[in-house]
């Protein structure tokens, strides 16, 4: 992805959408563990991984960045419904889904860094 010519080479755009999206995904990670133990960190749970849902949505919107791909994504969205309108198990697919989520994007950065130092 290529920087705008008007920045400097220490300079570089910020964007909210995915600062939003990863915040809320990391938050939901700690809260999903604690809906386990405490019934006040399901709700806030639910809501992250709606939030987070949106805020990839508008991503790969803004970004002509849509993929095939990105329809797994939406499982731990799909996992809070479930949970939310028919049984309990949904929440924890959600949760399950998340990690997997996760420990994927964590492999693909380090693949990522690898290709750019030529190893």
């Amino acid at each position: 992805m290529s920087e705008p010519e008007n920045l400097t080479e220490n300079e570089s755009t910020l964007d909210l959408g995915a600062v939003i999206h990863s915040g809320a995904g990391i938050i939901a990670l700690v809260l999903g563990g604690l809906m386990y133990f405490y019934s006040w960190a399901l709700p806030l749970f639910a809501g992250l991984m709606i939030l987070s849902a949106i805020s990839a949505v508008w991503i790969s919107w803004a970004q002509d960045a849509w993929v095939p791909g990105h329809w797994l994504a939406m499982l731990p969205v799909i996992g809070v419904l479930v949970g939310y309108l028919f049984a309990p198990w949904g929440y924890t697919l959600a949760y399950v889904c998340l990690w997997i989520a996760f420990i994927h994007f964590i492999i693909r950065g380090v693949q990522k860094m690898r290709a750019e130092q030529g190893v």
